[in-house]
């Protein structure tokens, strides 16, 4: 314990700008709740220095770039055995690494980027920098797997994402720009390509008028509708244009491969999953509308039961994309998107 690094006659310096965020909490072992709003660095030495005391920890709350090498500068570096990297984008990395590169000092890079994690030890003199090479792109998902035909995990989680997204941030957004600037909002919309200028604006139509809520009873009700339409109604309506049984026109099973046959769900009020996602869904709704919320689970869950739900009627006529080029192709002959199934 007194002979690790930066004990009794080291120096371990910690530099972030940043403070403790609730999310941060699940991610570390050394936050904790009543942290929150705290320096990151100054709390994260404190709970080292508890673990090992003979640990000589210096916290710093700076950002480090080059409007800060006033105080990370030649002196500094100069006295540096090394350095740690945790960052978690590519431009502060890259920065460091010229710094280590320029003092000839050994780096020990790591951090995430996306789904992705990596462990890098630079050596001056043996070694690639770490921006000698870069990782290739990501590859996109393809929309329509993303929307209709997903079958791999990253492929849900990238659809929650968006869906969450579009709901609940690019809508709050559009009534607000709206509200300060109706024209200029009404001209950006209108520039859309596609019949996106047509889905914006009927999109802000219901939120600001026919389906505003008044009350969070409006709220649960959205929530228990949004359920239905992207777990029973959209898949009810793939279903419906590729049934079980379809054939491609080659005469192949059209659910086969990658491709596979979902099934939609009945809304079950005793499945905390469901109704964990109507408590979510109704509270973010409130929060847009700045209206109070609940987490009342006995009431909420009352009130989700007893609404009556629209029975599910199949739509002719609805295309559905099967695939990135046939909704490019679509795109291109000025009709617009085909159904995307959510």
């Amino acid at each position: 314990r007194s002979e690790g690094i930066s004990a009794r006659k080291g120096k371990l310096y910690i530099t972030d700008m940043d403070t403790i965020e609730k999310s941060n909490l699940n991610r570390q072992f050394l936050f904790r709740p009543w942290d929150i709003s705290k320096c990151k660095s100054t709390v994260a030495a404190a709970a080292a220095k508890a673990i090992n005391s003979d640990l000589n920890i210096i916290p710093h709350e700076n950002r480090v770039g080059a409007e800060t090498e006033g105080v990370y500068d030649d002196t500094f570096f100069e006295a540096l055995d090394g350095v740690a990297n945790a960052l978690d984008n590519v431009e502060a990395r890259t920065y460091i690494d010229r710094r280590c590169v320029y003092y000839r000092k050994p780096l020990i890079e790591s951090g995430t980027l996306g789904t992705k994690c990596s462990v890098q030890v630079v050596i001056p003199h043996l070694t690639e920098s770490y921006s000698s090479s870069q990782d290739p792109p990501e590859k996109s998902i393809p929309m329509c797997t993303l929307k209709n035909f997903p079958y791999q995990i990253e492929h849900t989680l990238q659809w929650a994402r968006d869906t969450f997204e579009g709901l609940f941030a690019q809508q709050s957004q559009a009534i607000d720009s709206y509200l300060k600037d109706p024209a200029d909002f009404v001209a950006k919309a209108a520039a859309g390509v596609g019949n996106q200028a047509t889905e914006t604006l009927e999109t802000l139509k219901k939120n600001i008028l026919t389906s505003r809520p008044k009350s969070f009873d409006d709220c649960i009700e959205w929530a228990r509708n949004l359920w239905q339409e992207l777990y029973t109604n959209s898949i009810s309506q793939l279903l419906f244009n590729f049934p079980a049984e379809h054939k491609t026109t080659t005469g192949d099973a059209f659910w086969s491969g990658t491709k596979r046959c979902p099934h939609p769900l009945e809304f079950d009020v005793n499945n905390p999953m469901h109704l964990d996602f109507v408590i979510a869904a109704a509270n973010l709704r409130a929060f847009i509308f700045s209206m109070e919320g609940s987490r009342n689970a006995e009431v909420i869950a009352a009130k989700a039961s007893a609404m009556k739900v629209p029975d599910f009627v199949p739509r002719s006529g609805v295309t559905i994309d099967v695939s990135d080029a046939e909704m490019q192709a679509r795109s291109n002959m000025g009709g617009g998107h085909g159904e995307s199934v959510f």
